[in-house]
């Protein structure tokens, strides 16, 4: 039987019907016994009744009735009909449709999981990294993360060692979950060796080395490792492959720009020979800009890449402002115009430091510790 052959069997169908009417008008005119006619007649109910029962009600009947139990959310079966007509196209497509939707819920549970986990692994994450920088003896610091995804590659932290204050600013390769664990790997390696190491040299050392046994060969991660000495108001670092420093000179109103130098983390066995500890000679209201390549390379309509000279001139024109939170939400503002309603493609860190000369600078900056969290006074 070939498909779409419902109107050939409605077709034979009349054409018998009508075969049948004529004998039985023939049968009638003729004036054969009434027995005959009744029999024919019956014959010919009964065979409507049979061949429309087969071909149209039975099938049809089974169709609505899993169509029915689907659309009231009951459970539904696959439809076995075998004939290739127009009933059979119509039960190939509900048992394909149904097949579809399981794999879709199927999907929706496996994506709903996933998604469940991912947010747990972000609440993890957000607890690792500080909600607030605490005060640091004359400097005024801001710091602020915005992901791309629910969980971020970048880090950063800030802690105070024997009236010594280490901090570092870090990204992950990549980001999304790998990049997840891997910040937070360095950050907790950050809180372990601060205690046992006397500058960052040391404590760049020692992370690599736990790290680099630890993670994939493809994922490595770039830091910059601050030591600050409010005593002798003196800040060193130590360079892991990160981005380039900024320094606004207040004196002169203009940015020097360099080369964090040395190698990011878990990318050698051994990096004790090719990172160093080096002195910034900061004079007061000078201020460091330490920031992520997810500004660098965040993407304007374009497609150009918002750049580091952007960043800079970013911290030239506004390195005039009050303090550095001032100087950060003028800097956000330039990448956001730049950005315009592009999406946000990598992980975004930026820290503002200004050095005072103080030791209070601001009492209301004590009692109001600023969120670490991007767009969040």
């Amino acid at each position: 039987m070939s498909i779409y052959n419902t109107k050939r069997i409605l077709f034979k169908f009349a054409v018998i019907n009508s075969v049948i009417f004529l004998v039985f008008v023939s049968v009638f005119l003729l004036e054969f016994d009434s027995w005959i006619y009744l029999v024919l007649a019956a014959l010919l109910v009964l065979s409507n009744i049979l061949f429309l029962n087969f071909k149209f009600i039975n099938p049809l009947f089974l169709i609505t009735k899993e169509i029915s139990s689907l659309f009231a959310g009951s459970n539904y079966s696959k439809i076995n009909y075998k004939d290739l007509d127009e009933f059979g196209l119509i039960a190939s497509f509900f048992n394909q449709v149904t097949k579809n939707l399981e794999s879709v819920s199927q999907y929706l549970k496996e994506g709903s999981r996933m998604a469940s986990e991912l947010t747990l692994a972000s609440q993890i994450q957000k607890s690792v990294l500080p909600n607030n920088i605490p005060i640091v003896p004359k400097l005024d610091i801001v710091a602020k993360t915005r992901p791309a995804e629910e969980v971020g590659g970048d880090s950063f932290d800030i802690s105070e060692k024997n009236g010594l204050y280490y901090f570092y600013i870090g990204d992950v390769t990549g980001h999304g979950a790998p990049a997840g664990l891997i910040m937070m790997m360095v950050n907790t390696l950050f809180d372990v060796f601060l205690p046992t190491v006397n500058d960052t040299k040391e404590l760049a050392v020692k992370i690599n080395n736990e790290l680099k046994s630890r993670v994939n060969s493809s994922l490595f991660m770039t830091t910059s490792f601050f030591r600050w000495d409010p005593e002798l108001v003196q800040l060193y670092y130590t360079g892991a492959g990160h981005e380039h420093i900024i320094i606004y000179r207040a004196n002169e109103g203009l940015c020097e720009v360099f080369p964090a130098g040395g190698i990011a983390l878990a990318m050698a066995d051994d990096i004790s020979d090719i990172v160093q500890e080096k002195l910034i000679k900061l004079n007061p209201q000078d201020i460091i800009v330490l920031y992520s390549d997810g500004i660098t390379e965040a993407v304007g309509p374009t497609g150009e890449l918002f750049g580091l000279e952007r960043l800079k001139d970013a911290v030239t024109k506004n390195g005039y402002l009050a303090n550095s939170l001032e100087l950060f939400e003028a800097i956000s503002a330039d990448i956001q115009v730049f950005t315009k309603n592009e999406l946000q493609r990598d992980d975004m860190t930026l820290l503002v430091i200004r050095f005072l000369n103080d030791q209070i600078f601001n009492s209301d900056r004590v009692e109001n510790l600023v969120s670490t969290k991007w767009n969040e006074s």
